[in-house]
């Protein structure tokens, strides 16, 4: 690993709006890990398990496939850190849960603790900053940067973050993906995560005078 030909932790998610507030990586302890190199992606760690499908995902041509560099285990993995690739900021890779398969994609989990259950958790376990750059309204605000502030993270603003994760030649692949989503009955529109904060109140002291 050098700053000239950096070792990239491979993650993979359906919602790229997300990213801008992604604050670790998380990986499974039970599964296997490499490194992996080719001149099209340059090094990256993925689950040994899946290296022939991310071969097939990146198209590579006829007989060429990825050189397995090590081969490492998930608690070797534990403990390094990366850069984001849109920020100047360094965050963990750290243990996820059962979540983390190879069912599909690479073995190492995007985790963005203000956009999700699983991911507030793991923010919470492990005392990750809780980000979540977005608004009332669903567009992103200016902690997601002066590039990206008052896009809607349904819409423009979801391609701008693929534009510029493209432009930083952080982005592996694009490819539509069908899989089960929850939407709001009424709009009918995708449910936008986010961590807020919450007030709750007792009844017992004023109950009575209330009744």
């Amino acid at each position: 690993h050098s700053e000239s030909d950096p070792v990239k932790v491979a993650v993979w998610t359906t919602t790229p709006w997300t990213m801008p507030a992604n604050m670790a990586v998380a990986v499974n302890t039970e599964l296997s890990y490499s490194v992996v190199e080719h001149p099209k992606t340059g090094k990256l760690i993925v689950a040994t398990d899946l290296i022939q499908a991310i071969e097939k995902k990146m198209g590579f041509a006829e007989g060429e496939s990825f050189n397995v560099l090590c081969t490492l285990t998930g608690d070797d993995v534990i403990g390094t850190t990366y850069t984001h690739p849109l920020y100047d900021r360094e965050s963990p890779v750290l243990a996820g849960g059962d979540y983390i398969t190879t069912e599909s994609g690479t073995g190492l989990v995007h985790t963005a603790p203000g956009h999700g259950q699983e991911d507030y958790q793991t923010g919470l376990k492990y005392g990750l900053d809780l980000l979540s750059p977005v608004d009332d309204v669903g567009k992103f605000t200016i902690e997601a940067g002066e590039r990206f502030v008052g896009m809607s993270v349904l819409g423009d603003g979801n391609q701008a973050i693929i534009d510029a994760l493209t432009e930083v030649g952080a982005l592996l692949k694009v490819e539509d993906y069908g899989h089960k989503y929850p939407y709001d009955w009424r709009t009918k529109k995708p449910t936008i995560f986010r961590a807020t904060d919450q007030w709750f109140a007792s009844v017992e002291g004023f109950r009575e005078s209330a009744l």
